[in-house]
């Protein structure tokens, strides 16, 4: 048994090393797309840039955007890049001081295309006053340079139509055309129009024609592919995310199919504002721009950029949500994560069910069907069973919304390996409407989704019932650990490591005996180390805390939280059969019982044989 043990000791580092959870390793010209944080740029500022556009000038791509301070129009800024993820600031290219109009208003959603004809760059971008959206105009400034100051060419309606939620598009045939929200019976936003622009661009020349009639659309975005032309808008429903939708057509001046839906009933949470097409050496590949609004704090903006995939054969877009993703400028290749979706087509159950609804209509892959509860009573839950232990990384929820009265909900991730005894994490404080990823990490076979509430912002009284669209469950393809070890004291050996009451400790007859049993997964914080995640309570893994104490805590996505999740593995101190768990983000210190309480303590060579044998522990069951 012994030399057994003497040979674990030894592979141990290598084997998770080895254990096949690292990101792949792409070319030195990849980068990583992350969505849902701050982007900043290469001076560490923020980037501001909301609701614009790339354009490609040789091998450098130029991203332009709004920068609002105040809910008023502050500046349109510019930035370099020639990898799409390191973004330097470049200049301000027309801000509130450049006209006397521009001084007190909104400047919403501009793009910049280049006119090959004139050598001139232009600008685009719908203009209101300060105060409300009464004008519905379009605003036009031109340089002749991407990054230069560009000169206010004024604001107009075209050809005296109302103008709001705009894009511009150049086509192959170098034909500008303008596509905007507009109004044609007699309510804001309720059909958009297709103008096609003069040679200049800085103009238009003629009404093309009426789409989506009655449908109340906004934020166009064009794309070409091949003969076929892809317009993306969302329904027009304030600063809140809802279901995006596209049509297609052949022609830029249609005939234009029927809308159909993209992504989730959320569009993940954003709103489109551009379409990106990269044109790399080995491919050409498509990037959803989009952003993300706080309905309640407006200034809280997020950039998503999310792999849009276009089908030559049939003419059809799709969109999935990517926390992170991959992609080579120079080549046009994208990578995606190696995650799987363990809760697809897994048993589900809830807690009531309407009829004709399922619990299985929740992880079915599908984002347009949905699970709903009996009754709009609260909480209520839906749960899936992987069937055995599957290790969970990332929950993804398509949460119900109701156009004009949208809420967020208040939910519990629950965890368990026995469907019996559960572990919640917490999200209670959830703010976000419409879809959110939660970044966990746990091995169990049941997950449960429990509803405790849902908050509407116009509306105190909940009338919601509860409902999920989908929910996602990713993590690698093989478990990280399907079985579990116990430490037993090396001076105590009656008495094992132990949490009780999220304290760690020994103690002997632990009971309930899963108090002392965990999961040893590759290091939160690097692999070359080790965690230990609770049997009882997956998800909860033992950290030390700001006093050195050794606690049990949930899962949370920090640096911080993860270095001090993460330990060192080597030869006991006092039997070299046994181990050793040095802090991986306080060197030199090792868990150690005092008191029979477990905490962090410097151990070395000079350390007494009673410190040295309370830090070391004999691995059991592995």
């Amino acid at each position: 048994m012994g030399k057994r043990k003497t040979v674990w000791l030894l592979v141990f580092a290598l084997a998770f090393t080895l254990y096949g959870l690292h990101p792949e390793r792409a070319g030195a010209a990849s980068v990583t797309i992350t969505n849902g944080t701050d982007w900043l740029d290469t001076a560490g500022n923020p980037i501001h840039a909301n609701s614009g556009n790339i354009l490609q000038v040789g091998s450098t791509y130029y991203l332009y955007g709004e920068h609002a301070v105040g809910g008023k129009f502050d500046s349109v800024n510019v930035y370099t890049s020639t990898d799409l993820k390191n973004w330097t600031f470049s200049n301000a290219i027309l801000t509130k001081d450049s006209a006397t109009e521009l001084a007190s208003s909104k400047i919403e959603r501009p793009k910049v295309i280049y006119n090959a004809s004139t050598g001139q760059y232009v600008l685009w971008a719908h203009y209101e006053n300060g105060t409300d959206y009464n004008l519905g105009r379009v605003a036009v400034a031109t340089s002749s340079t991407p990054n230069g100051k560009f000169t206010y060419e004024g604001s107009f309606r075209p050809l005296d139509y109302e103008s709001r939620d705009m894009t511009v598009f150049v086509d192959t045939d170098g034909t500008g055309y303008l596509v905007t929200a507009s109004r044609k019976n007699g309510g804001a936003n309720d059909t958009m129009a297709i103008f096609k622009m003069n040679a200049s661009y800085t103009g238009i020349q003629s009404f093309e024609g009426w789409l989506f009639e009655n449908a109340y659309r906004e934020a166009p975005a064009v794309v070409k592919k091949g003969n076929r032309y892809y317009l993306f808008t969302s329904q027009a429903a304030g600063w809140y995310p809802n279901q995006g939708a596209y049509a297609t057509a052949t022609s830029m001046t249609g005939p234009w199919t029927a809308l159909t839906p993209y992504g989730n009933p959320s569009a993940f949470g954003t709103q489109i504002h551009d379409i990106a097409t990269i044109q790399g050496s080995s491919t050409t590949s498509y990037i959803y721009m989009a952003d993300r609004w706080n309905p309640m704090n407006l200034g809280e903006h997020k950039h998503i950029w999310l792999p849009l995939t276009l089908n030559d054969a049939n003419g059809t877009a799709s969109l999935e949500w990517y926390t992170t993703w991959n992609i080579d400028a120079a080549t046009g290749q994208i990578t995606l994560p190696a995650l799987v979706n363990h809760a697809q087509g897994k048993a589900a159950s809830a807690s009531s069910t309407a009829s004709g609804s399922s619990p299985s209509l929740v992880n079915d892959g599908n984002y347009q069907t949905s699970w709903v509860a009996s009754s709009n009573s609260w909480p209520a839950w839906w749960q899936v069973d992987f069937g055995a232990p599957k290790t969970i990384t990332e929950v993804d929820i398509s949460w119900f919304m109701y156009k004009g009265s949208e809420g967020y909900y208040k939910y519990k991730i629950e965890i368990s390996n026995d469907g019996v005894n559960y572990a919640a994490l917490d999200r209670t404080n959830n703010l976000t409407y419409g879809f959110t990823t939660d970044a966990v990490h746990f091995t169990a076979r049941y997950v449960r989704i429990n509803m405790v509430n849902a908050v509407l912002w116009n509306n105190p009284g909940n009338w919601y019932t509860p409902t999920l669209h989908e929910v996602k469950m990713l993590g690698p393809s093989n478990p990280e650990a399907t079985s579990y070890s116990q430490f037993v004291s090396h001076n105590v050996p009656d008495r094992m490591i132990r949490h009780a009451n999220y304290v760690a400790r020994i103690d002997a007859n632990v009971s309930p005996a899963l108090d002392a049993q965990f999961r040893v997964v590759p290091g939160l914080a690097s692999s070359s180390g080790i965690s230990l995640e609770s049997i009882n309570y997956p998800g909860y893994f033992l950290k030390r805390n700001t006093s050195n104490k050794i606690v049990l805590e949930a899962f949370a996505n920090t640096t911080a939280y993860k270095g001090d999740a993460t330990f060192l593995i080597s030869p006991g101190w006092a039997d070299s059969s046994k181990v050793s768990l040095q802090s991986f983000s306080q060197p030199g210190y090792y868990i150690r019982h005092y008191d029979y309480v477990l905490q962090l303590d410097t151990v070395n060579a000079s350390s007494s044989t009673t410190v040295k044998g309370d830090a070391t522990f004999a691995r059991m069951n592995f």
